[in-house]
């Protein structure tokens, strides 16, 4: 076999899940460095079923498009060092094979910048350890290449090194010698490469090794420091990571770290696990964090620390579909009647109001909070997959919907009810959204619900809401204003002097006028002026719009705060309850600072 197609690197991949799933509990019984945590093939064995689910069932034209597949998959399931270590090796490795199909001298190249990001991926790396067996890997296979085509001869000739640099590691450390055991991790690696000749050759069965790790291995328990073990996966990270390294390797040690396009993968040992929590906070947005205690793991009780918080909110704050599903979170229904609009014609709601409006119907909108039984609910199907709920209601100076939340708390048996939260986000729409976002990465953070509630807390007087309509049709349709009310706002929009709602103290009120050229001008100075001292210490504001039938406009308003680094967490279409009061073109904006 002289070349490697996208098809072998598929049944490669899928095989070492299986070999390493399979033979998983051999490597954890002989995890004793760098503590006897004895999870190494799990951790492994996760890595690569995160690799499994990227790619099993599709088809892929090329090895470039597989072995982006198998790194994202890699990097988002790596756990513990060696699953970080591992991913740092196909982080080097998977970018060479960018071309099909690929031959024996290019595959060497890939071993050997494989070889560079696994070194690179710890911050005190060492000798008799899973690195010994991808060195003398790399050194084979670039040396076999050099006067043999065949690649499964290749492997083989590079299994029996590997094999040899595995039995040395035996020797090379204390507690190796006195647990007789080879290094765990580079044991997994073996068996990778074992599972990877399998697939290129599986019409035969390969003869197993005869030395193999000693079969009896004493229990041996080193004194833990450092007990914690903490697993991270940051987006869009601000630091690269030799900075990182720097602000965190005081704080533990068994310190991996792996980059890859806008996500890095973090893991230490700590004796410190909130401190870490918070540093890694700074380095960028968490997607996921575990904590274990690794004392507990040893001594067989629970050792995952796991925050399990589902949360429920309204459709009031028009958070996006793939975010509700992403973080399974459920809604409670609003009600809004209008039963003549199904009359008229438009593409959305919003065309239909304005159409509404240009005709003169009579009728008005009707608006209701979510009942009880909606509530109900969506707890209900919380509790059936998370230890605890969080509901985040519409600021209840508003709506009803924090009653109705109370009351369906009331609903549950006592014991069920100790379970439930319910918070007053004091805010709606794109201000109640930003408290969602806020909860998810307090959640994913592993905070308990005490504190994420604290921390919302804290939120309420820092969370502003501006809502300014393109036309006060819609207030004066529905009698909040007089005709000559609405008139004297449009000549002072013709002078462009427009008026801003707001929302303070949980109820909506005036706030102010700004002189601009249009609605999203408007809302940018409105937050320009507001922000000022927020961004004069160095923080940043987070941003997220809602619109009526106006997405030019609020398109044009994201990049306005995109000049002032605003992070700007989407754009989505308002909820009915409040714009079709303020009619079409309507926009909203709401931010808070980012701690």
């Amino acid at each position: 076999m002289e070349y490697l197609t996208q098809n072998e690197l598929k049944r490669m991949f899928l095989k070492s899940w299986e070999r390493i799933e399979k033979e998983k509990e051999e490597i954890n019984k002989i995890n004793v460095f760098p503590v006897p945590d004895q999870d190494t093939g799990t951790n492994l064995a996760k890595t690569l079923e995160g690799i499994k689910k990227e790619i099993e069932g599709k088809e892929f034209k090329d090895l470039e498009e597989i072995s982006k597949s198998a790194l994202e998959g890699a990097l988002i399931s790596a756990q513990g060092n060696a699953g970080v270590i591992y991913t740092g090796f196909l982080a080097g490795f998977l970018p060479k094979l960018n071309k099909n199909p690929v031959d024996a001298k290019k595959l060497a190249e890939a071993f050997e910048e494989g070889r560079k990001r696994a070194w690179k991926s710890m911050v005190n790396p060492k000798e008799g350890t899973i690195l010994d067996v991808i060195d003398v890997v790399a050194e084979t296979f670039k040396k076999e290449a050099e006067r043999e085509k065949d690649i499964v001869k290749i492997f083989e000739k590079v299994i029996e090194k590997a094999k040899e640099a595995l039995l040395a590691t035996r020797e090379k450390m204390e507690i190796f010698k006195k647990a007789n055991v080879v290094d765990a991790g580079g044991l997994g690696f073996l068996m990778i490469l074992e599972s990877y000749l399998d697939a290129l050759k599986p019409e035969e069965k390969r003869e197993r090794e005869k030395e193999k790790p000693s079969e009896e291995i004493r229990r041996f328990v080193q004194v833990l420091t450092n007990r914690f073990e903490v697993v991270a996966l940051i987006l869009d990270p601000r630091f690269d990571e030799e900075k990182v390294k720097g602000k965190l390797k005081k704080l533990g040690n068994c310190l991996d770290i792996v980059k890859v396009g806008n996500k890095m993968k973090i893991h230490i040992h700590t004796d410190y696990p909130e401190e870490v929590r918070d540093e890694i906070k700074k380095i960028g947005k968490i997607e996921n964090l575990r904590i274990e205690d690794m004392a507990k793991e040893i001594a067989g009780e629970p050792s995952l620390r796991k925050v399990s918080i589902g949360i429920v909110t309204e459709d009031v704050a028009s958070i996006l579909p793939k975010i509700l599903e992403r973080y399974q979170i459920e809604i409670a229904k609003t009600k809004f009647n209008w039963p003549e609009l199904e009359k008229i014609e438009g593409e959305n709601i919003y065309q239909k109001i304005k159409k509404a409006y240009e005709i003169g119907i009579e009728t008005r909108p009707r608006t209701s909070q979510a009942t009880p039984k909606e509530y109900f609910e969506a707890i209900k199907k919380q509790l059936q997959n998370f230890e605890k709920v969080l509901c985040l209601t519409v600021s209840s100076g508003l709506s009803g919907c924090y009653n109705s939340a109370t009351q369906a708390r009331e609903m549950f048996s006592e014991k069920d009810r100790e379970r439930i939260f319910i918070f007053d986000t004091q805010n709606a729409a794109a201000g109640q959204a930003l408290f969602v976002l806020r909860a998810i990465e307090l959640i994913q953070e592993q905070r308990e619900i005490e504190e994420v509630i604290e921390e919302l807390k804290k939120l309420i007087q820092k969370t502003h809401l501006y809502i300014i309509f393109a036309d006060p049709k819609g207030i004066e349709f529905i009698g909040r204003i007089t005709k000559s009310q609405a008139n004297w706002i449009r000549r002072m929009k013709k002078l462009k002097i427009h008026p801003i709602m707001t929302i303070k103290n949980g109820v909506l009120t005036k706030g102010g006028t700004v002189f601009a050229k249009d609605e999203p001008e408007t809302l940018f100075k409105k937050i320009l002026k507001e922000s000022k001292k927020e961004r004069k210490l160095g923080k940043k504001i987070r941003v997220i719009i809602n619109h009526a039938d106006n997405l030019d406009g609020a398109k044009r308003l994201k990049e306005f705060l995109k000049g002032i680094g605003a992070e700007i967490s989407f754009i989505s279409e308002g909820p009915p309850i409040i714009c079709a009061v303020t009619g079409p073109g309507t926009l909203i904006l709401g931010w808070q600072p980012i701690e």
